[in-house]
């Protein structure tokens, strides 16, 4: 059941209605469930989108011409010294904030170590979910340091480099390029190849031509959900199956690939609903999510710009937790050494 209803600027568009997974931590008055809702923006999601954002535009001689995520080992040499290119500085502060998250997460397993029964309420959902389960395990200090290991994993080497070093490929982030950028990364350039357009989302059984007339608005930036990209495929979720309310004003991403991918407003943040993103759970970015995030630090904002289209609520842009943002300073290992 939706809780937020958020009235967009443009008074003739439909309410933005959201369930209480698609508010801020603090906003909400539920316990979040693992089990039967959508997974949240994890922290380390929301700091490698401001890592990106701080970095500016990443340039496709910068990227990766092969790596082949599922083979990757961090033992091996790193593939940018391998191919002597430029690694984007993005990248760098993203490893750099993986090293700080488990280093400060490693306070909670401790707490956990000394006081079996602690509580669990300033840990992240999904951590904290799986640190209860340790608590109740037959042994809870071998599942504790299971748990650990598998988190460590997660920073070290699943993130980096079986997540953001396939993202930063020619065939993945480059896809979504101007062939200009090779000399010139203008955020402008990007946003006449790819665009963040405002559209009324609805169900499959609501008439296009009615929706327009009722709100006033042009029918082609009236959507039925099943026609948008992640209505072709089983993985990726559709606005209905996070428990938005339809019709809803959203900022829908239309891309140089060909596809277009709604940003669902989940957690504190927004999440884009490709395949990629949620075939496996343990990804913290897509390409679509890079290229936010580098427009977003364009205009210097949290919140992504509607570049065509209605002027959906702010809620239906803000690409990042104003919390974190207020607390997260993008850094590299050097900068941490000076």
């Amino acid at each position: 059941m939706a809780i937020r209803r958020i009235r967009p600027n443009h008074g003739s568009l439909p309410v933005l209605s959201l369930p209480p997974g698609a508010l801020a931590k603090t906003d909400q008055q539920h316990r979040y469930d693992v089990d039967d809702e959508p997974p949240t923006i994890e922290p380390i999601e929301h700091r490698i989108r401001l890592d990106f954002m701080t970095a500016g535009p990443v340039r496709r001689r910068q990227l990766l011409d092969q790596h082949n995520p599922w083979t990757a080992d961090p033992n091996e040499t790193d593939p940018w010294r391998e191919t002597g290119r430029s690694k984007p500085l993005g990248l760098l502060y993203a490893e750099a904030s993986c090293r700080r998250t488990l280093t400060r997460e490693r306070r909670y397993y401790d707490r956990i170590a000394a006081d079996p029964s602690a509580e669990l309420d300033d840990v992240p959902a999904f951590l904290a979910h799986r640190l209860q389960a340790c608590q109740e395990a037959t042994d809870p200090s071998t599942a504790l340091q299971e748990e650990r290991e598998r988190r460590e994993r997660w920073y070290s080497t699943i993130i980096p480099w079986m997540n953001l070093y396939h993202v930063l490929k020619r065939s993945s982030y480059g896809s979504l390029l101007p062939p200009s950028v090779e000399r010139n990364a203008e955020i402008d350039e990007l946003t006449d190849h790819n665009a963040f357009v405002g559209m009324v989302v609805i169900d499959g059984d609501t008439d296009i031509r009615a929706v327009a007339r009722e709100y006033g608005i042009p029918g082609r930036l009236v959507v039925r959900e099943q026609d948008l990209s992640s209505g072709a495929v089983e993985c990726a979720p559709l606005p209905s199956d996070f428990g938005i309310d339809l019709p809803a004003p959203l900022l829908v991403g239309t891309y140089a690939s060909g596809s277009r991918y709604p940003l669902l407003p989940w957690s504190d943040g927004l999440v884009c609903s490709c395949p990629y993103k949620h075939d496996r759970p343990w990804r913290v970015l897509c390409k679509h999510e890079l290229l936010a995030a580098i427009v977003a630090g364009g205009v210097d904002s949290i919140f992504l710009p509607v570049t065509r289209g209605l002027d959906v609520p702010h809620r239906a842009r803000r690409f990042v937790s104003p919390t974190i943002a207020a607390r997260h300073t993008p850094r590299t290992d050097s900068d941490l050494r000076m």
